[in-house]
């Protein structure tokens, strides 16, 4: 069976993880009191791991690049 990117790599991984993170991030945010400019903090953080999180799939799909 083919090795696929989600399932074989590292980066898609720590992606995923950053992704899920930055996301229960505006819970966390509302029930602790913590800062309310952190919520905007997360998103881009999820932004920026699914920009490479679909970075790395160009990479792994098409290795000439």
């Amino acid at each position: 069976m083919k090795s696929t990117y989600l399932t074989h790599s590292r980066t898609a991984h720590v992606s995923l993880a950053v992704m899920a993170a930055a996301s229960l991030l505006g819970t966390v945010v509302l029930a602790t009191a913590l800062p309310i400019w952190l919520i905007p903090v997360g998103y881009f953080a999820a932004l920026i791991a699914a920009v490479v999180l679909f970075v790395g799939w160009v990479r792994w799909s098409d290795p000439d690049i």
